[in-house]
């Protein structure tokens, strides 16, 4: 599964800042550690609700990145 969080490359000129590129490719890695690390621990109830609190947590930090670079690019 893609992570929920990207951005589109339309405009390298658009693109946004590097410490944002980092924090998404940051973002995206840790999605995908969890994302293989939940299909490993699927029998564990406790690991699995665990793993899934993350992904939420990880969607809600990707949207709030995301509406930042939205008003970063309205400047």
């Amino acid at each position: 599964m893609e992570p929920p969080f990207d951005f589109a490359h339309l405009d390298p000129s658009c693109d946004p800042p590097e410490l944002y590129q980092a924090a998404f490719e940051l973002l995206t890695a840790i999605w995908s550690e969890l994302r293989a690390f939940r299909s490993v621990c699927e029998e564990d109830p406790f690991l699995t609700a665990l793993t899934a609190y993350l992904e939420r947590q990880f969607v809600a930090a990707g949207v709030v990145l995301a509406v930042q670079l939205e008003n970063l690019a309205r400047r």
